[in-house]
């Protein structure tokens, strides 16, 4: 039973001096001019120590002793009361400073630097966490988000129709938690972010729309000839089958990159879809594409308007340095022009589809030399021993490739092959009329 009662507490009357009024076992009243606070006093390591439990009447004195008991069972357990309070605001501290955003912010400077992000990438990450998780989460302690506040981000962006950006985001979360984890701001405990977080369905796949019908194929090419819009859009459509290359590397294309004695364009690394790591290692040569005779005659003819140097397919509202190329939606708004679906019938990175469809059905080309004009990686082919680029059999195929899209548009009657032909074929390793050093060679060193 303590000591003070409520009615000794009320009528306790300020003096000029401060006093104290003790209820016992530590429990103290404060009495000064400028209110009346609670203490918990107790000697520790022979030195008398005061500790703060609030002012009264905020703190009644029934909470006041409830409070007392507790600091005096941590002084019965070998904790310093006044040590633990001082570790527990520290802890605040630390959490009030380690918000989500900044350690989103923090993983993604080290991720950019450890994983080799090339810019774009980085900028796209970081920009769907401004957009669809900092404005609700950002500010708070990331030991204090609730799981559901995560799962309403992530049904945010399903909800207008954006599943495999919501999928992308949720991940990006998944890794700033285990950073949390690995830098000692979040215990293991309250990682609560994982592959299964907020219930999203797998998105369904989808292919590039292309156009495998050699009818179809025929009509579509009849129409790019006859695009009546700027001459370099209609020189970049009319490549785009011809070469069947990634609509980044054609758009992307500088004259310096062609050779025109060899027929060959050749795309560095920079301008390659590959790993950050890749584009910079030394070693990674550059993507060499043989040329037709039509591809050779369609660059010739724009050569006098876009060239010698630069981009070849120039943007017409050149705004800076940084715009001077055709935009990435160029060749899709041309193809909508014409009046094709880019979601359902073709779009610019289809042209890749069609001809690896149609090269293997009527030609009769191996898909491994296929694949290599493709310019997909050592990775996806398993080549990293087999470093073989086909150079040779690929001048043969694409010129091939490009007299039967002549057929078709004149309207001659095409049928599959019966059969692959082997890629070791004599026929498929010759190459006539190329005299001199090897280009390949010459061009990626």
């Amino acid at each position: 039973m303590g000591l003070l009662t409520d009615v000794k507490i009320k009528t306790a009357a300020p003096l000029d001096k401060e006093y104290m009024l003790s209820d016992g076992d530590g429990l103290y009243l404060r009495v000064r001019p400028a209110g009346k606070t609670w203490l918990y006093i107790y000697k520790h390591q022979g030195k008398k120590t005061k500790l703060g439990l609030g002012s009264y009447p905020v703190v009644s004195l029934a909470s006041a002793r409830q409070k007392a008991r507790a600091e005096a069972e941590k002084r019965a357990e070998g904790i310093d009361p006044k040590q633990a309070r001082r570790l527990e605001e520290e802890r605040e501290r630390v959490s009030r400073l380690n918000t989500f955003e900044l350690m989103a912010r923090a993983w993604h400077a080290q991720s950019k630097k450890d994983r080799i992000w090339s810019d774009n990438y980085a900028n796209k990450l970081i920009r769907h966490l401004e957009l669809h998780i900092f404005p609700w989460v950002g500010k708070l302690p990331i030991d204090s988000i609730l799981p559901t506040e995560i799962v309403r981000c992530l049904h945010r962006i399903k909800e207008r129709g954006h599943l495999e950006t919501a999928q992308r985001v949720r991940e990006v979360v998944q890794n700033i938690y285990q950073h949390a984890v690995d830098v000692g701001a979040l215990e293991p405990a309250k990682n609560f972010v994982n592959s299964r977080t907020g219930g999203l369905p797998a998105p369904r796949g989808r292919h590039y729309a292309a156009i495998t019908d050699p009818k179809k194929l025929a009509q579509l090419l009849i129409d790019i000839r006859a695009y009546s819009g700027h001459v370099i859009t209609r020189s970049a459509l009319q490549l785009s089958p011809l070469l069947f290359q990634r609509p980044g590397q054609i758009r992307l294309a500088d004259w310096e990159d062609v050779d025109f004695e060899e027929e060959l364009l050749r795309s560095p690394p920079e301008k390659m879809k590959m790993r950050e790591w890749m584009k910079r290692d030394s070693r990674t040569p550059a993507h060499l594409t043989p040329l037709s005779r039509q591809a050779m005659a369609i660059l010739k003819d724009l050569y006098p308007l876009t060239g010698p140097t630069g981009p070849i397919f120039r943007s017409m509202a050149k705004r800076s340095e940084g715009s001077r190329y055709m935009s990435d939606n160029t060749i899709n708004s041309a193809l909508r022009t014409l009046g094709y679906d880019t979601q359902e019938e073709i779009t610019g990175h289809g042209f890749r589809a069609t001809a690896r469809t149609l090269i293997r059905e009527y030609l009769g080309w191996d898909k491994e030399v296929i694949e290599r004009h493709l310019g997909h990686s050592d990775e996806e082919l398993g080549g990293s021993y087999d470093r073989a680029v086909f150079l040779a059999q690929r001048r043969r195929m694409v010129q091939e490739w490009s007299d039967f899209l002549d057929d078709l548009v004149a309207g001659k009657k095409v049928v599959p092959v019966d059969g692959i032909l082997p890629k070791t074929r004599p026929a498929r390793l010759k190459v006539e009329d190329k005299p001199g050093p090897s280009a390949a060679k010459r061009l990626a060193a």
